[in-house]
């Protein structure tokens, strides 16, 4: 059979790809189709086509699964950030743990992984403690507050409600667009740099129920910016709901000029300098964080302690004195550690979050971690000491094979892989494996709901 571009097919969806694409089979063709779950059956038509798969964009639900469920959101399908509302939060789950088991079999040739059942979100809804909102224009050039649309540049979705973060979160967002169009502050358009908004962050702690607002802004500010905006600082430092309450309100302005690198300048307009959160691990162990506009902290501080706790269970099955922390950031998960050993080594590439770290084991009056700014390798080029527990946390591209050999060189026991990808995890474990390191234990946490975002805990053994 001869596909084109723009064909209609029809078929059903038997399972998900990593990433949320249903596929289905045509004629013995592969078919990736988003938005779709194993049940539904669907005409889509070719936006893709290769020789052994293509992709499709759905064009009907003829017949949906009989597990579908409504979307919560009305902006569902529109903007792209909660990709799996329509599949029931259990059925999420079974689709991660199996994504994890797929990945080991199949990337990693490790067969029969024993992956656990996975660690499910406290909260389906309103579970971050972070957003970033962009101003900017809709497709029709009318002002926006709210989100990217996928795969468009330019183009904001104007967002009068969002179930990610809370709904005093929504309650802020609805005031500082009705506050801005009042005084007629306009987004900032990049073809022309013209213009004052850039994006709206609202960070709040999940403990503490502590608030922090920050207003970006290009350097085209308007005749008595500064006065209106301590205006606007006034007005929404008086707004409360379940709790909840602004703490801080920054005013951060990008400076970006050809030539020279960007900066970013920041103002504390109202309340303190830092947001303070409180985390609490399953064996009571708990540590305060103070959070800077530009700090890095995992966003859904709930789930965060589900898989920091798991993270010290494995590394406290036995006893060690000397635990490396490679790729630390912030020195999260060093300092629980720091609790229970004699002595932890943080390295980091991000000279903020170095700082921030120090600062972290300063107001948590930890002393016996170090922290080292620099490539996680090259520092390891230079440190004599010898642990018995390894701690890598890396980015979503995993390790490297040379990474994974400097560490093998340390000579450690046990190994515990924090990862944000379970493709990149697989082939690390399988390089692991050459050098003599087994999967002992593997542990999902669904960090992220209704997106097919996944993090595993990782246990290695020598």
């Amino acid at each position: 059979m001869q596909l084109k571009k723009g064909q209609i097919l029809e078929f059903d969806i038997g399972s998900l790809a990593f990433g949320g694409a249903g596929i289905g089979k045509h004629e013995g063709l592969t078919i990736f189709v988003e938005k779709t779950m194993p049940g539904d059956r669907v005409k889509a038509a070719l936006t893709r086509i290769k020789n052994n798969f293509c992709e499709a964009r759905l064009v009907e639900l003829i017949k949906p699964a009989e597990e579908r469920v409504a979307a919560k959101c009305p902006y569902f399908g529109v903007c792209g950030g909660c990709q799996l509302q329509f599949m029931p939060y259990e059925k999420q789950l079974e689709f991660k743990k199996q994504q994890v088991i797929d990945a080991f079999e199949r990337i990693g040739k490790i067969y029969n992984p024993p992956v656990a059942e996975i660690l499910g979100s406290k909260e389906s809804y309103y579970y971050r403690n972070k957003m970033e909102f962009s101003f900017g224009y809709d497709e029709k050039m009318q002002f926006a507050l709210g989100m990217h649309l996928p795969e468009r540049r330019f183009d904001i979705l104007d967002l009068k409600e969002c179930h990610l973060q809370s709904e005093f979160s929504t309650k802020l967002v609805n005031f500082v667009r009705d506050f801005v169009v009042e005084k007629n502050w306009q987004p900032m358009k990049v073809m022309t740099n013209e213009g004052l908004l850039k994006a709206l962050y609202i960070r709040e702690s999940k403990r503490t129920n502590e608030v922090m607002i920050n207003l970006v802004t290009s350097e085209n500010l308007p005749e008595n910016f500064e006065k209106d905006f301590d205006e606007f600082a006034k007005k929404i430092s008086g707004i409360y709901a379940g709790g909840k309450k602004i703490v801080s309100i920054y005013w951060s302005k990008v400076i970006n000029r050809g030539g020279a690198p960007k900066q970013i300048k920041e103002k504390l307009f109202f309340g303190k300098p830092a947001l303070t959160e409180k985390m609490i691990l399953e064996n009571g162990d708990s540590l305060d964080f103070d959070i800077l506009p530009q700090a890095f902290f995992q966003v859904n501080t709930l789930q965060a302690e589900v898989l920091y706790s798991q993270t010290l269970k494995f590394g406290l099955l036995n006893n060690h004195k000397m635990v490396f922390d490679l790729f630390c950031g912030t020195g999260t998960i060093g300092l629980f550690f720091a609790k229970h050993v004699e002595q932890v080594l943080g390295i980091e590439l991000n000279e903020q979050a170095v700082q921030a770290a120090r600062e972290n084991a300063r107001k948590n009056k930890i002393f016996n971690i170090d922290f080292f700014t620099g490539d996680v390798g090259k520092v390891l080029d230079a440190v004599r000491e010898r642990p018995s527990l390894i701690v890598v946390d890396p980015p979503r591209a995993g390790l490297t094979e040379k990474m994974i050999k400097k560490i093998n060189d340390f000579g450690a026991n046990e190994i515990v892989y924090v990862s944000c990808n379970p493709a990149t995890l697989a082939r690390d474990a399988a390089w692991m494996k050459e050098y003599g390191y087994k999967v002992e234990a593997v542990q999902p946490v669904d960090m992220f709901p209704h997106t097919f975002h996944i993090e595993c805990v990782c246990y290695l053994t020598r």
